[in-house]
């Protein structure tokens, strides 16, 4: 008798253990990392410049311009290359994804009629008075080895 008790005190606290763990997740937003507040023009206008020289500027009009962008099979057909374009952007979200922008642009150099797009997600979002140190951005799409990670520079 004294077993069968053991076992269900047992059973009762880790039942417990695993529903407080599980409401933290939940509430910490630690599942998938997406952020837990919407994604607002405010979060992503401005410049975003790449660890590897690229930079992306997003304007309040919708507008956006991509320099020095390495990686894009969009570009030049199958061959990776490094190209500038410009083009506009949306807010958006993919599913299991951060949220981010779809940016679609003409790169330099194609036909006018090729256009590429990919998403710009932002990573560290939904945090009250997130800094722009603690944001940092990724493009889905591009290939050639890790992804080129993207602050927002300064403003003044």
């Amino acid at each position: 008798m004294r077993d069968h008790n053991l076992a269900r005190t047992v059973t009762i606290v880790l039942g417990v253990l695993f529903g407080v763990l599980l409401l933290s997740v939940l509430a910490f937003g630690l599942l998938g990392g997406r952020s837990s507040l919407p994604l607002t023009e405010a979060d992503v206008i401005g410049t975003w410049q790449g660890d590897r020289g690229a930079r992306l500027e997003v304007t309040p009009d919708g507008r956006a311009r991509l320099s020095d962008a390495a990686g894009w099979k969009c570009a030049r057909g199958e061959k990776l290359g490094v190209f500038t374009g410009d083009g506009r952007w949306t807010i958006g979200h993919l599913p299991d994804e951060d949220p981010g922008i779809r940016v679609e642009f003409s790169a330099e150099g194609t036909p006018a009629v090729q256009e590429c797009n990919d998403w710009f997600l932002l990573h560290g979002t939904g945090g009250e008075g997130a800094a722009d140190g603690e944001v940092w951005a990724t493009f889905v799409s591009r290939d050639g080895g890790a992804a080129e990670r993207f602050r927002r520079t300064a403003t003044g």
